[in-house]
């Protein structure tokens, strides 16, 4: 095996039970390319998380990728209240090839839909050496909870991980229903890529899918550990909490407005942020509110739907029934006060603990470590990671765990963030060099 230590040189030794049709990238021009590809430029790990990569570093990825948003029928059985009604049907994302390809599902990160923008990215990624690509909602994403769910609180890794392995099967069933499969591939960022782990390791023993390549991208190694870094920093960045995000929204819209030309709508991209930080518009503390903030509005729709859903009087008073017009003003200040350490001890641990159980916290947090798979982690070399030294959602010990678990199966830049170079040129190269294997 070529180490991924090398920028730019992602290969994985052995060959592919059904990789996509077509020869390999070469991978020694692909290496003299990327040398010539400016640096990822943002040091700071917070500043790549917000900024991620400015246009020009960003890999050329075809605008047509044969995108469907395609809609499944709801996996369990629910009555869907009136108020979350905006997150059905159940969809996934389909770029599927007109010829016998592959296909490679990836699971979105925290609270995410299947139809984000890192979705897009990473199918047309995968679309330009030959797969088809199904994106995946997110089990925290009030879609799934709604549609594939079977206990739509989540949290607990093994179940949220055999709801996605039956949605997986679902989505197989829907596409092979017009399309050649030929194999399957699987990868997920953030929280997606730790389930992806799980999955892969769910598979090994019920050989469904039996995966020729499984990528995790930035994954958290102790999810738990990982979630409380994210929800500190916007108490560590942002005093006031809840109470200070109007004007903190406020003026940071104001500082980006600043930047635009004049008389141009303000626009909310990697690009426009980029040029708001180039001009001193944020601070550290900024941007570090900026990330805190992203995770918390993730856990508030979390929270809000798994309280409606369950009825555990937590966020909604369980006598209230809310309807389409109702104002949720209340509700949503509740869930947004809410920390993920709350979301655990008030919604997740009293759900799997009704009716007499007795989950404990240690084992609801030792289920969604890595560790715990670590030694079918380090023995299966179709598996692979890709991370960064500087990714704020792990610490020195975690990225040391990848290193040894993975050896020369991980690939971790100097630089990037959490995801901040996704889009890089040398990043997509990377991958999709390790898929073409």
């Amino acid at each position: 095996m070529l180490s991924w230590a090398v920028a730019g040189c992602a290969t994985q030794g052995g060959e592919s039970k059904s990789g996509p049709p077509g020869a390999a990238p070469n991978t020694e021009s692909a290496q003299a390319a990327d040398q010539q590809i400016k640096p990822y430029p943002f040091k700071k790990p917070l500043t790549a998380t917000v900024l991620g990569t400015p246009s020009k570093l960003q890999a050329d990825l075809p605008t047509k990728a044969n995108f469907s948003i395609r809609t499944l029928k709801p996996l369990v059985e629910r009555d869907t209240p009136d108020t979350l009604r905006y997150a059905r049907p159940l969809q996934y994302l389909l770029a599927a090839q007109d010829h016998p390809a592959p296909l490679a599902f990836v699971i979105a990160g925290t609270g995410a839909s299947a139809l984000t923008s890192k979705c897009v990215t990473l199918s047309r990624a995968l679309y330009q050496v030959g797969y088809s690509v199904a994106c995946l909602p997110s089990p925290t994403s009030v879609t799934f909870m709604l549609g594939a769910a079977n206990h739509p609180v989540p949290g607990r890794m093994p179940s949220d991980v055999r709801d996605l392995y039956r949605m997986m099967q679902a989505v197989r069933d829907d596409v092979s229903n017009g399309h050649d499969v030929t194999g399957y591939s699987l990868s997920g960022w953030s929280l997606g890529a730790t389930e992806a782990a799980f999955v892969a390791h769910l598979d090994q023993r019920r050989q469904v899918f039996d995966f020729d390549h499984v990528l995790l991208i930035n994954p958290a190694v102790s999810l738990w550990t990982s979630v409380k870094r994210m929800d500190d920093l916007l108490s560590e960045n942002l005093p006031g909490g809840f109470d200070a995000v109007p004007e903190f929204l406020a003026q940071t819209l104001g500082q980006i407005e600043q930047t635009q030309d004049s008389g141009q709508p303000l626009r909310f991209d990697e690009d426009t942020l980029y040029q708001a930080y180039r001009s001193g518009a944020f601070d550290q503390k900024q941007i570090g509110a900026i990330v805190g903030l992203a995770f918390r509005l993730s856990l508030a729709n979390m929270a809000f739907a798994s309280d409606v859903l369950t009825h555990s009087d937590v966020i909604v008073p369980e006598n209230v029934t809310l309807g389409p017009y109702d104002s949720l003003g209340v509700y949503l200040r509740r869930s947004f006060r809410m920390s993920f350490a709350d979301y655990i001890d008030q919604l997740l641990l009293p759900y799997w603990n009704r009716d007499g159980r007795d989950l404990s916290r240690s084992r609801l947090t030792s289920e969604a470590d890595l560790h715990s798979i670590a030694p079918f982690l380090r023995n299966d070399d179709r598996m692979a990671v890709f991370t960064n030294a500087d990714d704020p959602i792990l610490n020195d010990s975690e990225v040391d765990f990848l290193r040894n678990t993975f050896g020369d199966r991980v690939r971790i830049r100097p630089h990037g963030g959490h995801l901040g170079n996704l889009s890089y040129k040398k990043t997509i190269h990377a991958l999709q060099d390790y898929f073409s294997q």
